[in-house]
């Protein structure tokens, strides 16, 4: 079993995620849907930690990837948490980005089907998690987009490179 800062991942404490392991499978929720289920470095960690005790679990046999709330799926990265801790210190941010393709790497590589069931807003980073899940489910109102660059930002989880893959190069474009 993976262990986390010395203690197995079942006792971790799970704050901004939900994890949940019944009738074999794994959900694992976004949870933070007062800020539209926004990923912040702590919730990265939370994922890291649930998606390799998802892999490594012998009674998972499916991962399933959601948000909480009715509003959004996710919809990337913490702009707020990335204007407090970064601007001014751009050296640190590659720390966060290490955890963010860290968790994209785990979840493609998770050796179980994972799916996205999406809900309301996938934006950004939210796009590129549901991406890196092997077939998505959304709801009727689910609204997809891409806006790294209109916020100085890049893809650089995937999207650019899976987008076309899972559309069509004309339709990524």
């Amino acid at each position: 079993m993976p262990q986390y800062n010395g203690k197995p991942a079942e006792s971790f404490g799970f704050k901004l995620i939900k994890y949940e392991k019944r009738d074999l499978k794994a959900t694992i929720t976004f949870n933070r849907p007062k800020v539209h289920n926004a990923v912040n470095g702590a919730m990265l960690v939370e994922l890291n930690t649930a998606f390799a005790d998802a892999a490594w679990d012998d009674d998972v046999r499916v991962v399933i990837l959601t948000g909480a709330g009715d509003k959004a799926f996710c919809t990337g990265a913490d702009v707020k948490e990335q204007a407090e801790e970064f601007v001014g210190q751009p050296n640190q941010y590659w720390k966060w980005m290490g955890l963010f393709v860290e968790c994209h790497e785990r979840l493609r590589n998770i050796g179980k089907p994972t799916i996205a069931r999406l809900n309301g807003m996938v934006v950004g980073g939210g796009n590129e998690f549901n991406l890196s899940c092997d077939l998505a489910i959304a709801a009727d109102d689910v609204i997809i987009k891409q806006v790294g660059a209109a916020r100085g930002s890049v893809a650089a989880a995937g999207a650019t490179q899976f987008l076309p893959l899972v559309v069509g190069d004309r339709r990524a474009r």
